[in-house]
């Protein structure tokens, strides 16, 4: 109970600080100047009306906010610009999700982005501009351009090009086991140090200064404060696989961040560990060697593509049955993503770019399907069942599978085909 009153407390001061930037952004007087970092632009058009760009940014607060410009701008996205102009009607809860400003005039500031070395060094080992911008987006969590999105939704493979915990948990495992070829050396010297708490705290150390390159990514975050609540944790003796655990490490990030109430990113990584820990619980495979080594893989992230299912489609639409070769991607990825890091930090990142630009010029047809909202809180129901009830997890399995099934023969009741044509 003292936590949670804490909690209340840190969420209380954060929202008044929050409700403070509010006041100052939208207060007079009209135009005002807001100095601010280009997070993305894009051309959009409405009907037969010319096209304009959209420029999503982020101010010095750490509020989101979007405008438009009907002039032909060059590229902005990462820059530092002063915008005059107005806010657009817009309350507190609009204010920790986005608003939109109402934009007189843009100038370009001479700051840059202290990623940009990163982002031309990345650019410089790829002929195809969108194969830059997808190792960007995958190492430094850039915006994913369009093209690349649509692809990565219809596939179901989001989740890997979004840095999240999976990327976290890749990259720990990497450093430590790295960290672990000489710590033998080490410990001869300091044979009185612990060699797992020694490399976790290094490990650690690299993950936050990760977590600044990346701005303090929603999902990453997450990640980050439950990899160090569990370090402590279990520097302290207590077990880590609850789900208080996950409780508290989600409370943390929301009272400390309260733009995570409205992260989409946040929701799909807090859940998508809530059904590891409801697979630890429940699945139990043999503990031989092969079993270990190649049925779990397989079974975890089949089970995990499955649980998803329900909720992704809350928020997206869009659905294939190829869909399914996000499993043995995920698998793959596992290797990929430390290689390819590798790759690029040595200056031949662009090895792989045959096979990208192959699966860039499919033409996949997806249907658009969102999940009934009595559907989502049964399953959501079903979710909470589970973490007491055997019987509740079995029966979400069920659930997921026919979904999924229902999924395919709206697929193909649609008239659209498995595999598009190439360009």
């Amino acid at each position: 109970m003292g936590f949670f009153i804490i909690c209340a407390f840190i969420l209380m001061c954060s929202l008044t600080l929050r409700y403070y930037h509010y006041q100052d952004y939208m207060s007079l007087p009209y135009p005002k100047a807001i100095n601010a970092q280009v997070i993305a632009q894009y051309t959009k058009s409405k009907d037969n009306k010319p096209p304009y760009q959209v420029l999503k940014l982020r101010d010095e607060k750490g509020a989101i906010f979007y405008t438009t410009s009907k002039e032909d701008i060059r590229d902005l996205s990462h820059r530092f610009v002063r915008i005059y102009g107005k806010p657009l009607e817009c309350d507190f809860r609009q204010y920790l999700q986005s608003c939109f400003f109402i934009s007189y005039r843009i100038s370009l500031e001479s700051q840059r982005d202290y990623r940009d070395t990163f982002r031309s060094w990345i650019a410089s080992q790829h002929t195809e501009n969108l194969l830059a911008r997808l190792y960007q987006t995958l190492f430094i969590a850039d915006f994913l351009p369009y093209d690349l999105r649509m692809l990565s939704n219809k596939l179901g493979v989001a989740h890997l090009i979004a840095i999240s915990g999976f990327h976290l948990g890749i990259l720990s495992i990497v450093i430590g086991g790295f960290l672990g070829i000489f710590y033998g050396w080490y410990h001869r010297h300091f044979s009185y140090r612990n060699k797992f708490y020694d490399i976790g705290f290094i490990t650690l150390s690299c993950m936050f200064l990760y977590l600044l390159v990346l701005n303090f990514s929603p999902s990453f975050l997450r990640s980050f404060v439950m990899a160090l609540v569990g370090f402590l944790m279990l520097y302290s003796g207590i077990r880590l696989l609850s789900f208080k655990f996950l409780l508290v490490v989600v409370c943390l990030c929301l009272v400390l961040f309260p733009h995570l109430f409205f992260s989409i990113g946040f929701v799909l990584s807090v859940m998508g560990v809530f059904f590891i820990f409801l697979f630890v619980k429940y699945i139990t495979l043999p503990h031989d060697r092969f079993s270990q080594w190649v049925v779990l893989p397989i079974v975890f992230n089949t089970n995990l593509y499955f649980n998803m299912q329900l909720i992704v489609h809350w928020f997206f639409p869009y659905f294939t049955p190829l869909s399914v070769v996000s499993i043995p991607l995920t698998l793959i990825f596992v290797i990929f993503f430390p290689l390819s890091l590798i790759l690029h930090l040595v200056g031949v990142g662009g090895v792989f770019d045959s096979v990208f630009i192959w699966a860039l010029d499919l033409k996949l047809d997806a249907i658009e399907f969102y999940t009934p909202q009595w559907l989502f809180l049964c399953y959501i129901g079903l979710c909470f069942g589970s973490i007491w009830r055997k019987e509740c997890y079995y029966l979400l399995c069920v659930v997921c599978a026919g979904f999924f099934a229902y999924l395919c023969w709206q697929f193909y009741a649609s008239g659209s085909s498995l595999w598009g044509v190439s360009v």
